[in-house]
């Protein structure tokens, strides 16, 4: 299932186009996975079941650019995944990019410009009618 799904991440990612944004049709925590060489947290709901993913490009590939921050979501559960990349102390929201308001499976990326080797750090929630929750742990990334 596992491969499945980041599979799948990576097919939608390897079809994304350039842009500033651009976009493809419980409890949380964090895997230390990667989709298509990105680094990326998977969110999973209360019933433990995997909903989706933030990915962090640093680097241009697979047909996205970088400095982007992506959000994936997998499931038609109702809920859409937010990604957040902040400055290490969470003091700036670098970039936010959520999948609300979409039919799943929906992926969407959003970049810009970002100074080279920095810390940041990326998460991602579930959303639902405005209400955030099971949000991941932090993953380090650096642009």
């Amino acid at each position: 299932m596992r491969i499945a799904h980041k599979a799948g991440v990576a097919l939608t990612s390897l079809v994304m186009a350039g842009g500033l944004v651009t976009a493809t049709s419980g409890s949380a925590y964090a895997a230390a996975d990667e989709v298509c060489g990105y680094p990326s947290v998977d969110v999973f709901n209360g019933a433990g079941q995997y909903a989706g993913s933030a990915m962090w490009s640093a680097n241009p590939g697979c047909g996205v650019l970088g400095d982007s921050l992506g959000a994936y979501d997998a499931t038609a559960d109702g809920y859409g995944i937010v990604a957040h990349l902040s400055a290490p102390d969470g003091s700036i929201a670098e970039r936010v990019v959520s999948t609300a308001g979409h039919n799943s499976p929906y992926t969407v990326w959003k970049s810009g410009n970002l100074p080279e080797n920095h810390q940041y750090v990326m998460w991602a929630c579930l959303t639902k009618g405005g209400v955030t929750s099971h949000c991941t742990k932090t993953k380090i990334v650096y642009s």
